[in-house]
């Protein structure tokens, strides 16, 4: 399963739980378009209250303020959190347009390559798999949190799109000794193992994605579908129906 960027988690609703954007501090070289961003936004606050206030009297400077105060809040907690919570709740294409907004307003190179990781787990779902392929093809992850990102949805990408099962295994063992504790991390591994034929291991893998707590609606009827696939190839018909049947509810 896909993940978006939310900083030092990564998961489901910890990462899919996941991504939360870092703090404000943007110890990187900043590019110049960056400057450029910041600087506008700058620019922008500070004009909004002396034009009002020249526009309308002396009162609608303080409201100038207040909305430029606003805007920023906006910018930097109130658009992630909610490009984050579509994503959560399998609203791709609004997340996407979110996190596109994000990538365009950013004030660092960490922050930009969060929004175009996080694009990237929206085209994987919207199943733009070329689309989500050049994303990352363009990213180079300089730390931890992206790294991991990175390289779940690059092993989605691979499973996919009939790629190389080992070598997308490969990528998401990576992932899972850096991060064991992500469902959504889980879930893509146990893919892969289903995909090398590693069966016994992949059903040990889904069932144990539940074992931190209850998983959001669109990673259980995934994970449902999945384990259907995997009993029917033990030819376990039966409990694939189940399994079957579980996905269509948590689906609907």
């Amino acid at each position: 399963m896909p993940l978006v960027f939310r900083g030092e988690s990564a998961g489901p609703t910890s990462l899919r739980h996941l991504p939360r954007w870092e703090g404000s501090g943007y110890p990187e070289i900043v590019a110049a378009r960056h400057v450029v961003h910041l600087a506008g936004w700058g620019l922008g606050c500070a004009a909004a209250p002396v034009l009002l206030r020249s526009m309308f009297g002396r009162g609608w400077g303080a409201i100038g303020v207040a909305i430029a105060l606003l805007a920023t809040v906006w910018l930097t907690i109130i658009l992630p959190r909610s490009a984050h919570t579509a994503f959560e709740a399998a609203k791709w294409k609004r997340a996407s347009r979110r996190y596109r907004l994000l990538g365009a307003f950013a004030f660092s190179a960490h922050r930009e390559r969060a929004a175009l990781l996080s694009r990237a787990g929206c085209d994987i779902e919207m199943k733009q798999l070329a689309a989500a392929e050049r994303a990352l093809a363009a990213i180079e992850p300089t730390d931890t949190t992206e790294r991991v990102v990175w390289l779940n949805n690059r092993a989605c990408v691979m499973l996919d799109t009939d790629q190389d099962a080992a070598a997308a295994l490969a990528l998401v063992e990576e992932a899972t000794a850096l991060r064991p504790d992500v469902p959504a991390i889980q879930h893509t591994r146990a893919r892969a193992l289903l995909a090398v034929g590693r069966i016994d291991e992949a059903i040990s893998v889904f069932e144990g994605m539940r074992s931190g707590g209850e998983l959001p609606p669109y990673l259980e009827a995934e994970r449902c579908r999945d384990l259907a696939r995997a009993w029917e190839q033990k030819g376990q018909v039966d409990y694939a129906a189940d399994y079957r049947e579980r996905a269509r509810l948590h689906a609907s």
